[in-house]
């Protein structure tokens, strides 16, 4: 008597380079047409193939051989039989191609196997049983010893019962059954109904942000569907070295979807403007720049793709030197910002601003409180008017000399048709910087951004500035981030740098070298929380995707499937993503620099920031969906009301004209 190991196989210990087995069908369809050995278009075919196969498949009570359902679509389509087995051949080679390990697998068979059990592959599939003990011997994860079984040439099925009975049968001496498989009708209650023990692995089935990319799949011509496969891929391994599922499955299906439709599209914009070179800004760049590596370093290698050190901080207070708009915006503090925060900006202390002015909020005892709404205008006006103003100008004018210093060093100056990629927001650092190359002798250049915010308070920043939004656009539409609340946040999250930030530049007076200055060498709370993890897995992602990019994909658009799966996570995150995503440290210019994005909602705060002028219920730039989950009602119902709002917005506006006109129509009959 002996014990038998039976473990299913595709998206157990097999799975595809693409989301789901349907796209197989597409991709073939695709190449065939390419090639012309269709006699038909690409869709009639797939739909065909398709068509009979579910045929078949109803007809016979389980899987129809695949050679027979190629026969069956050969003769629908009135061709020879000879080119359905050509198109059987070409499916099997795709499978050959597409096909790898589930990360884990062979180890878990391993195990098996050290325990001096029978080792046994029971699947439901149109594939031969010979056919499906070469994919797993190709991996190494089948022996000649192991038995394969497959339900098309058995006759017999797990999903409608009958298969495992039939492996039961060829082992009659065997007194244990065990199964696995990430199916739970099939892999699990059909085993057990038929007097098996059985386990659910049901890690390699898609996510739900992979299904959210399967689904747009034909919109994209298969590219989210490659893009679903290496998302399960990247995250399998993840979860192989020990980075939790709720981390490994967003940053891999949600993270990294955005940055690479991002590097996509910024692709596209290059190849549109005639750039040859990108230089991506610090430290939002960081990630983009390692993903983009990968993609437009494959499709694009003459595009030279470069790190810019850099900030606000620079290159903002450079340009107040010689630029009134700038500083008068400059000047103005956040409602949470203290009399420290605003005017350090400036290349001020608190203590310099009191012994010029008398500016009693800047006094040693309150110079770390926020200030009020009066005291932020009163402050602004102290930063643009005499005695503080020259001080501001002179160490304004000396910032600047430096990052030009800098700008020159790195290129920016050199006439290379350039532009720089960044997260966004404003354009306000983006106005300084070109305000600094103009000021320099050079041309201003085009800033690509994830998306705009902003009011048209900075419509004169901007007027002069290309800005070039790619997911949303604030300014122009105001209505373009419904949905997806704070999205500057998300995208700061998912961008962070490992680095601190860039507040100067030094030159170094034995050459002359420029070097960026950080406030510090490591962004340590980040990274303790896990950031070169979920880096990791995001570039891992576009490493696999790249070798199934073509020329055509950075004119995808890629807004559509990328809008979806941010939003998945942000706007509806499970409570296990709150727990993991939630203590993530988001970094203020304000004290406490660093503070967890889902905030625990309390009365004593909302009155706090209430007195201070904040018309929010959290603090400035944390996660509303993760804070709902992290606090106790009435908080956490008032926060999904107002996101409830804000999502059906356009709905709630249009019902008045509606009653209205319905009321209109009653009357006159």
């Amino acid at each position: 008597m002996a014990t038998v190991h039976s473990y299913d196989v595709f998206d157990t210990v097999l799975t595809r380079r693409v989301g789901d087995p349907e796209a197989v069908i597409t991709v073939l369809a695709q190449r065939l047409a390419q090639a012309g050995r269709l006699p038909v278009s690409a869709a009639v075919f797939a739909a065909a193939r398709r068509r009979h196969e579910r045929r078949l498949n109803r007809l016979c009570g389980a899987h129809a051989p695949l050679r027979e359902v190629y026969a069956e679509t050969a003769a629908a389509l009135s061709v020879d039989a000879s080119q359905g087995q050509d198109w059987y051949e070409a499916e099997v080679a795709l499978e050959r191609e597409l096909t790898v390990p589930v990360p884990g697998a062979l180890e878990m068979i391993e195990k098996s196997r050290a325990e001096g059990v029978r080792v046994a592959f029971v699947s439901d599939t149109p594939h031969s049983e010979a056919t499906l003990r070469e994919l797993l011997g190709a991996h190494g994860l089948a022996t000649d010893d192991d038995l394969v079984i497959t339900s098309s040439q058995r006759g017999v099925t797990k999903s409608k019962g009958g298969l495992f009975t039939a492996v039961a049968e060829m082992l009659g001496d065997t007194e244990t059954f065990w199964h696995r498989g990430d199916n739970q009708r099939s892999d699990f209650e059909s085993a057990r109904a038929e007097g098996w023990d059985s386990a659910v692995l049901p890690r390699a089935r898609l996510t739900r942000y992979e299904r959210l990319l399967e689904r747009e799949a034909t919109a994209t011509d298969g590219l989210t569907s490659w893009l679903a496969g290496s998302s399960r891929l990247a995250r399998l391994e993840a979860y192989e070295r020990g980075v939790a599922a709720p981390v490994a499955d967003v940053a891999a299906g949600s993270m990294a979807p955005m940055l690479v439709g991002y590097a996509l599209w910024t692709l596209g914009q290059a190849r549109l403007r005639g750039l040859k070179r990108l230089y991506f800004v610090a430290r939002d760049g960081e990630v983009m720049l390692e993903v983009a590596r990968q993609v437009i370093g494959r499709l694009a290698p003459d595009i030279e793709l470069r790190y810019l050190h850099g900030s606000r901080q620079p290159w903002v207070y450079g340009a107040c030197a010689t630029s009134e708009p700038i500083l008068a915006h400059w000047a103005q503090g956040r409602t949470d910002f203290t009399a420290r925060t605003t005017v350090s900006r400036l290349g001020l202390t608190p203590e310099q601003v009191f012994a010029e002015t008398g500016f009693a909020p800047a006094s040693p005892e309150r110079a770390d409180t926020p200030l009020s709404a009066d005291d932020r205008v009163r402050l602004a006006e102290l930063l643009q008017s005499e005695p503080l103003v020259s001080t501001v100008r002179a160490g304004a004018a000396e910032s600047a000399e430096r990052t030009i210093a800098y700008l020159r060093q790195e290129g920016l100056t050199d006439g290379t048709p350039s532009a720089l990629v960044d997260a966004g927001w404003s354009g306000r650092a983006a106005a300084a910087l070109d305000h600094l190359l103009v000021t320099a002798g050079a041309a201003p250049v085009p800033h690509l951004f994830v998306g705009l915010l902003g009011s048209a308070a900075e419509e004169d920043l901007r007027r002069d500035v290309t800005l070039v939004p790619w997911l949303f656009d604030r300014q122009r539409h105001p209505g373009s981030t419904a949905g997806l609340h704070a999205p500057n946040v998300l995208v700061e999250m998912f961008c962070s740098g490992t680095t601190g930030r860039t507040v100067d530049y030094e030159i170094d007076p034995a050459d002359g070298t420029a070097r960026p200055v950080l406030d510090r060498e490591l962004n340590d709370p980040s990274l303790d929380w896990g950031l070169r993890e979920i880096q990791a897995i995001a570039v891992r992602v576009a490493e696999l995707l790249a070798p199934h990019l073509d020329a055509q994909a950075g004119h995808l658009d890629s807004t559509a499937y990328v809008w979806e799966v941010l939003r998945a996570f942000w706007t509806h995150p499970t409570k296990a993503e709150v727990a993991a995503w939630g203590s993530f440290p988001g970094e203020e210019e304000i004290w406490p620099p660093f503070m967890p994005l889902a905030q625990q909602i309390t009365a004593p705060a909302m009155l706090k920031r209430a007195l201070r002028g904040e018309k929010t219920m959290r603090p400035n730039n944390t996660w509303r969906a993760g804070s709902a989950v992290a606090s106790n009602h009435p908080w956490r119902g008032l926060l999904r009301l107002r996101a409830w709002r804000e999502e059906n917005d356009a709905r709630i506006r249009r019902i008045p004209r509606r009653i209205r006109m319905a009321w209109a129509t009653r009357r006159r009959r």
